[in-house]
């Protein structure tokens, strides 16, 4: 083997690791950003229900009391104040979120991991092509809209 094929095997292979290292890095980020933003969203949904489900048992007594009445008002509004239960339901939102995303990238996911520690020369460079047209083919779909059906004012559309 000479030099120059030498190298250019370690170019094309340097090339297709970083294919894969993109794919995945990409699909890790896509994902920790919804995983943040459905923490939210489910700690904010859970925190809610529980506040509703508070306040509508302060609104019901099976048995009429005063006493009763005050101190279901003040458990209410310690309730309220509370948020001991705030973290692990980010927590449960993040893996939630996370994990449905990786679920919507499994196809760059597995063709970089391909890319990155497949055996021999042809399943890591054709996981690598397969990473560019599936990455070309989302740009033009996501990206420019080509094949996409337009969603706005369907109803109009044949006029």
């Amino acid at each position: 083997m000479s030099v120059i094929s030498a190298i250019k095997s370690t170019a094309v292979s340097g090339l297709v690791k970083a294919t894969g290292v993109a794919a995945i890095g990409a699909s890790v980020y896509d994902s920790h950003v919804l995983a943040k933003l459905q923490a939210n969203q489910y700690s904010q949904q859970r925190e809610a229900d529980r506040i509703c489900d508070s306040f509508q048992n302060t609104m019901y007594q099976e048995k009429p009391s005063t006493v009763m009445s005050a101190i279901k008002d003040k458990i209410f509004k310690f309730q309220m104040e509370s948020n001991f239960f705030a973290p692990f339901n980010s927590v449960a939102g993040y893996v939630k979120g996370f994990g449905s995303m990786m679920l919507n990238h499994v196809v760059p996911v597995t063709l970089g991991a391909l890319a990155l520690f497949g055996k021999g020369k042809a399943i890591p460079r054709t996981s690598a092509l397969g990473l560019v047209l599936y990455g070309g083919y989302e740009v033009l779909r996501e990206g420019f809209g080509v094949g996409r059906v337009n969603r706005l004012n369907q109803p109009y559309k044949n006029l």
